[in-house]
């Protein structure tokens, strides 16, 4: 009966899918609300003496961002039959309520799988006399995706349990579900405009312009990895020593193996001196690496750039000798299309 179930929900939900006209940029938004109106099937454990059935469920939630989110959750199971009387059927009424918290995956997609965990309350009403009526505090749990056909329309897709405590009437109340509904996402932008085609709209992101191909984060920024070069600079010079040719090679080796990639050599020094002084060592010894690399190891200069910070991006604690070492450094800083986090 559950694979036959199983198997019908996801039927429908690939007919539906078919019938539901879908644009490629859809995807969940943060800041929204959601509306779920789902439908499923009910799996009660034998010890409080219901059997399985049909449940329908309604949920309100807010996502703060497009990963995090919170929502409430009610479903009802009318008239599920007692599972120890075969002659004389008796019905029971099963309630269930949750206030879930939510994290969804950004996959950057339509489809957005999630995790669900919360708190909430079980109640079975019963008409057999023989059996008192059922309440109990309850910890739940699931797993599922949502499939956005648009900006409004998503399927949905759960499955959940639901496990009760009641200190009085000793039995628990154990209730896996499956269940597939819809849900409607409120106060999303009525059209996704992706000006840099990066799959993240216009609303939402924070780094417009990124060049094309580049792999974005949620916010639409280009993903970086950063590597630290271990060079020590004479005393106002901008001379890389032949020592130090190991430390440079390290942004060579990974432009090879991340042919995708580019870099950007940072200088930055520490905040004794003035300001201008500072700013004009940091660009001679960023470019003093770039020229390192293209000319002593053959990497393209268009795959390479370089710039000065001087001290303002300090990563250390300037009123100190430890942390005035750890701002005076050169780092390679790559984005590109086969950058991963």
């Amino acid at each position: 009966m559950r694979t036959k179930f199983l198997m019908l929900a996801l039927a429908m939900a690939l007919v539906f899918s078919t019938m539901v006209p879908s644009i490629a940029s859809a995807q969940m938004y943060g800041e929204t609300l959601h509306l779920s109106l789902m439908g499923g099937y009910l799996f009660p454990n034998n010890r409080i003496n219901v059997r399985n059935g049909f449940v329908a469920g309604v949920g309100l939630g807010y996502n703060f961002n497009r990963n995090w989110g919170l929502e409430a959750f009610g479903y009802f199971a009318p008239n599920l039959n007692d599972d120890r009387y075969d002659v004389v059927r008796y019905d029971n009424d099963v309630t269930m309520a949750r206030l879930s918290a939510l994290y969804h995956f950004d996959l950057n997609s339509n489809f957005v799988p999630y995790l669900s965990l919360g708190v909430g309350g079980n109640w079975i009403s019963r008409d057999n006399p023989g059996w008192n009526d059922y309440s109990s505090f309850a910890l739940t749990g699931g797993i599922g995706f949502k499939y956005f056909f648009n900006e409004v329309v998503a399927l949905r897709v759960e499955v959940n349990d639901s496990y009760g405590f009641s200190s009085k009437q000793g039995n628990r109340f154990n209730a896996p579900m499956v269940s597939a509904g819809l849900t409607f996402q409120v106060g999303a932008p009525s059209e996704c405009i992706d000006s840099d085609h990066d799959g993240v709209c216009d609303a939402y992101d924070k780094c417009p312009g990124t060049p094309a191909g580049y792999k974005v984060d949620a916010d639409g920024c280009p993903i970086t990895v950063t590597i630290n070069m271990d060079i020590k600079f004479d005393f106002d010079k901008a001379v890389v020593k032949k020592r130090y040719l190991g430390e440079v090679q390290k942004v060579a080796d990974f432009l090879n193996s991340h042919p995708g990639s580019e870099a950007v050599i940072e200088g930055h020094t520490d905040a004794v001196g003035n300001d201008e002084y500072n700013q004009e060592l940091s660009e001679r010894r960023a470019k003093a690496v770039y020229d390192v690399l293209v000319n002593a190891f053959g990497v393209s200069s268009s795959k390479i750039q370089w710039a000065g910070y001087g001290e303002s991006r300090p990563i250390a604690d300037n009123e100190t000798a430890e942390g005035r070492a750890l701002n005076r450094r050169v780092v390679g800083v790559f984005t590109g299309s086969d950058i991963i986090q």
